[in-house]
């Protein structure tokens, strides 16, 4: 059982960054990640709002960089390692993974989100089989054909544009009367083969 002064829970942009900070502050730091690192900005096809990128970049590659920050700082990286429980009654905090224990008295959870479903007959049944959640890795199955991508904010725009060098056909559709995106997504939405559905019920 290794003791570290600081383990981070996720590795994500929030913990790749808390990783770096607390390894340049001379602490021994521990990543942990139960999938690989990067979370759902490595699924991200442009990234064009990150400062640095005026060009924009893709979210591996973002990702790849900042995996490759922290551990030129000294950070440790475990991917495909799960935390199963927390212990964080004592001063020292334990964690339990599916590979190992671990102890520390510094902690941080940056455990990241999952996907938000819309909860409708079929979804479930069909997903991986015409329902995704990532542009980017299922794209390719969607070559030539129509999709539907739902959403009004960054991700949903960002993706619909990637679909659009894909598929035949691109509808976006959203419940409000306005996108949420970002104006330069809009405009560039605007420019696509892709047809905006405002006021649209996830149940239409």
């Amino acid at each position: 059982m290794k003791r570290w002064d600081l383990i981070v829970v996720g590795a994500g942009v929030a913990g790749l960054t808390a990783g770096i900070y607390g390894a340049r502050s001379g602490l021994e730091t521990l990543v942990l990640e139960e999938k690989i690192p990067g979370g759902a900005t490595a699924e991200a096809p442009l990234i064009e709002n990150y400062p640095g990128f005026p060009k924009g970049t893709s979210g591996m590659d973002l990702t790849r960089r900042l995996v490759e920050h922290a551990e030129r700082m000294g950070a440790t990286i475990h991917q495909l390692e799960k935390v199963i429980t927390l212990d964080l009654k004592a001063k020292e905090k334990r964690v339990k993974t599916d590979k190992a224990v671990y102890t520390t008295t510094a902690l941080i959870l940056a455990s990241g989100s999952h996907y938000r479903t819309l909860g409708i007959p079929g979804e479930e049944e069909l997903r991986g089989r015409g329902v995704s959640y990532c542009a980017v890795c299922d794209g390719a199955f969607f070559k030539g054909g129509r999709v539907m991508v739902v959403g009004g904010g960054n991700s949903a725009g960002v993706s619909a544009i990637y679909l659009s060098n894909l598929a035949s056909n691109v509808k976006l559709a959203h419940r409000r009367d306005q996108l949420r995106a970002e104006e330069a997504l809009v405009k560039n939405l605007r420019n696509r083969n892709v047809e905006i559905m405002l006021n649209r019920d996830q149940r239409d």
